[in-house]
């Protein structure tokens, strides 16, 4: 792709006036080659200034070939990239020239994926913009992706801050936005608080599961300026017990939805299943009846462990309850339109020493079942 722009016909002049492959650089690129065993293929990174962009070249290396495959152009406002063709496989480059592309085009160009995340076996920095140099940057990218930490520190002061503190640990946690975690303003005022107190990350681990535990305290209405909650001398345990305290309000905040659901579908389930009402069945030990609410419905299958209770408002279910002095034994569907048993579940969906007696108690009085919502439909 040949410049459209006004900017990338800037680009492209910069770009041709970029030096070759230095003999020191393609020096270091083989021993590197080297130290890593000769095997396979790398890709080294030199890191150079051209006038207002700073510039991350590509260098592909393998057993027989050495040369750049691409160019990506950056500062506070622009980002281009300029690139060799590509064969269609992984790491599959060629040397037919380099042209213009799109970074956020989709395409693995790697095992790791797009342009975004190619990987290096090596980074020299040879040059920087000035910005750059005043956030920090000096020879070592200390373990960062050339790409998204150059495109952070131009852009972001918070990540500036961050790389200053040589809190890198942090800045990995953020600098680029397919981060798990987003740098807004309740997560900065925490993270400033706790380097304040001495606290400190050690490695990403353990500053992804601090930030699932500032989440957590959010969620929770908890006060995340309060160094007694967001400093804890056991970060893991501190991280689960928020992590499941906040499980647990998930959960009974779902519960009342779903039982305010419920009750609102009570007047409804009444005048389908009214027909119903008074019906039982019995043998010398078992008894079956239909559960008479929309919300028995429900704590029946909380009571057995199934999904019995979502059934509540299916208007061709007919849901009934086999006991034994009381006590649950199976769940009983009926469908209404075929006036089949559709299913008779115990404990855990389980069958039941009673399954057989049960199904054939149900089946011989299905007439019963017919004869009252045929009266209730007249």
């Amino acid at each position: 792709m040949s410049p459209r722009s006004k900017k990338e016909r800037r680009v492209a002049e910069l770009s041709a006036t970029l030096p070759i492959l230095r003999p020191a650089d393609e020096e270091w690129i083989n021993q590197e080659f080297k130290r890593m065993g000769n095997s396979g293929l790398g890709y080294y990174v030199i890191m150079e200034r051209c006038k207002e962009f700073q510039v991350i070249r590509y260098y592909f290396k393998s057993r027989v070939r050495l040369f750049e495959i691409m160019q990506i152009w950056l500062n506070e406002t622009e980002e281009h990239v300029i690139s060799q063709p590509r064969f269609m496989r992984v790491d599959g480059w060629t040397e037919k020239g380099m042209s213009f592309r799109h970074i956020h085009k989709y395409a693995v160009y790697s095992y790791l994926g797009d342009m975004r995340h190619l990987p290096y076996s090596g980074v020299k920095i040879r040059s920087l913009l000035p910005k750059l140099h005043r956030a920090g940057l000096r020879t070592s990218l200390h373990g960062l992706h050339p790409y998204h930490l150059c495109k952070a520190l131009l852009k972001s002061n918070r990540i500036e801050t961050l790389f200053k503190l040589r809190q890198y640990v942090v800045v990995f946690e953020f600098y680029s936005r397919f981060s798990r975690h987003e740098l807004n303003e309740t997560m900065w005022q925490a993270i400033r608080i706790a380097l304040r107190h001495g606290y400190r990350w050690d490695n990403p681990q353990e500053i992804s599961d601090w930030c699932d535990m500032l989440r957590d305290l959010e969620y929770l209405g908890l006060d995340t300026h309060n160094p007694h909650y967001i400093c804890p001398a056991f970060l893991a345990d501190a991280h689960q017990h928020w992590t499941e305290r906040r499980h647990r309000m998930e959960e009974a905040k779902r519960l009342e939805e779903e039982r305010a659901e419920v009750l609102a579908y009570e007047p409804i389930f009444r005048e389908n299943r009214e027909q119903f009402f008074g019906m039982v069945f019995r043998d010398k030990k078992i008894e079956i009846a239909i559960i008479p609410t929309a919300m028995a419905i429900k704590e029946e299958g909380i009571a057995m462990h199934h999904c019995v209770g979502g059934y509540y408002n299916r208007p061709n279910s007919l849901i009934l309850s086999a006991k034994i002095n009381g006590k649950r034994i199976e769940t009983i569907e009926v469908d209404l339109t075929s006036y089949e048993l559709v299913q008779s579940r115990g404990l855990q969906n389980k069958a039941t020493r009673y399954h057989n007696r049960i199904v054939k108690l149900v089946n011989d009085n299905m007439q019963e079942i017919i004869r009252r919502n045929i009266k209730k439909a007249v």
